[in-house]
């Protein structure tokens, strides 16, 4: 992100403002209703991106595991080679 590299041009409350904003549109990206945000506590705010950040952290990891099993598999797989003339 193009605000995120250039922080230095920014000043606090501008990149508070930024960082209030995106919490919102993920939020309301992920389905929760805009009701619902507007009456959050800050503590149930941060509640709710502190979960879904492990949510994303967990599917990343079980993505990440599949494909080492899966780029595992296809090398033990390439590791044997084919004999040929099997038996009669």
């Amino acid at each position: 992100m193009a605000f995120m590299r250039n922080t230095g041009d920014f000043s606090p409350f501008e990149a508070l403002i930024f960082t209030y904003w995106i919490t919102i549109l993920q939020m309301l990206k992920k389905g929760i209703p805009w009701e619902a945000i507007m009456n959050f506590s800050q503590s149930e705010l941060h509640m709710v991106v502190g979960i879904e950040a492990a949510l994303q952290q967990k599917e990343a990891d079980d993505q990440a595991r599949q494909m080492a099993r899966s780029s595992s598999t296809s090398s033990m797989a390439s590791s044997f080679p084919n004999m040929g003339g099997g038996f009669s």
